[in-house]
């Protein structure tokens, strides 16, 4: 796989020193490596799975949900796949992942260091997905330059619908999922440094991630919504992702979605909370810390975790990023 161009990570500077003092271990994530275009950090595991993902069949009738970590994916996908499904709360009791399955999940992680049941084993997610009857639903958290070769190259043309965060809130809700689910021991001071240098954490750069997308929003099948626009007016989100994807919503259906849809409804929703993926690892003590995944949902909820300094560093480093593309007026920044 020599167009990956991989690249190991070193222990050769205070932020190789971090990855590997504080987020390696050899359980979850053994090793990190860079690779692809823009570098992406990924696990080395990942590997095994990159050509498959590559020469993944697209459908045109596909639903992709693309995202950076901790954007608001799953309230996406909850949406996304009710308003495709006529608000069928009955159907979606089923599991999300069963339903809107996450491509390459499968890649990130060996469940059988896990110290887990054979029976416990998820299935091969890029299987799961490759086999669902069309219309399929599919999330991804790859940067665009990873993504299957028919999507890159435009033979295929499904709807994808990307979301996105203020970095700062994304930053510190990817902290607190990292140190649940990925045995991060960091300090949040140090993830914040790892994740503006787009190495320690799993997708790597979040501003290569945003822009290898919103390059392309002007295509017909790509949608951008934003997880404070969700906040501010449920709603009219609601409203615009059903005419993306040509599907009509009473009102009574848009009230029911969104009550459905709320902080309290997804949090105690076992079909969307991951709580039986966290069940299996508090049996298997990989945990640093305990938690739940829906954890807060609040707009700004950075400022309250972050030291002041952090929040200082985050705000340049935005701006460096920002500033001169159309993205700078997308978002208030200091919200």
């Amino acid at each position: 796989m020599e167009y990956l161009n991989v690249e190991p990570i070193t222990a050769d500077d205070e932020i190789g020193r971090i990855i590997h003092e504080k987020i390696l271990n050899d359980l979850l994530c053994p090793s990190l490596v860079l690779l692809g275009e823009d570098r992406t950090c990924m696990p080395e595991s990942f590997l095994n799975y990159a050509e498959r993902i590559k020469n993944f069949e697209v459908k045109n009738d596909d639903v992709w949900i693309a995202s950076y970590p901790k954007t608001g994916t799953t309230w996406a996908q909850e949406m996304v796949w009710m308003i495709a499904n006529n608000v069928d709360l009955k159907t979606g009791e089923k599991s999300l992942n069963d339903r809107f399955p996450f491509l390459e999940e499968s890649s990130l992680s060996d469940e059988k260091k896990m110290n887990l049941e054979p029976s416990e084993y998820r299935p091969d997610t890029y299987e799961v997905a490759k086999n669902m009857p069309s219309p399929r639903f599919i999330k991804t958290h790859l940067p665009f330059s990873l993504l299957p070769d028919q999507l890159k190259d435009g033979s295929k043309s499904p709807k994808i619908i990307y979301v996105s965060r203020n970095p700062k809130d994304a930053c510190v809700s990817y902290y607190h999922h990292c140190g649940i689910f990925g045995g991060c021991r960091a300090d949040l001071e140090s993830f914040a440094k790892l994740y503006m240098a787009g190495k320690g954490v799993t997708y790597g750069c979040i501003w290569k991630h945003i822009f290898g997308y919103w390059e392309r929003k002007n295509f017909l099948n790509i949608l951008f919504i934003k997880y404070e626009e969700m906040k501010a007016n449920l709603p009219v989100v609601i409203k615009r992702v059903a005419k993306f994807l040509e599907k009509k919503l009473t009102e009574e259906q848009i009230e029911v979605l969104t009550k459905h849809l709320s902080f309290e409804s997804m949090k105690n929703n076992r079909a969307v909370n991951f709580e039986s993926s966290l069940e299996k690892l508090r049996k298997s003590n990989l945990m640093v810390k305990d938690g739940a995944f829906i954890r807060s949902g609040v707009v700004g909820k950075y400022k309250e975790e972050l030291s002041p300094e952090t929040i200082k560093r985050f705000d340049e480093w935005i701006k460096k990023n920002v500033a001169g593309t159309s993205f700078e007026q997308e978002y208030d920044f200091n919200l």
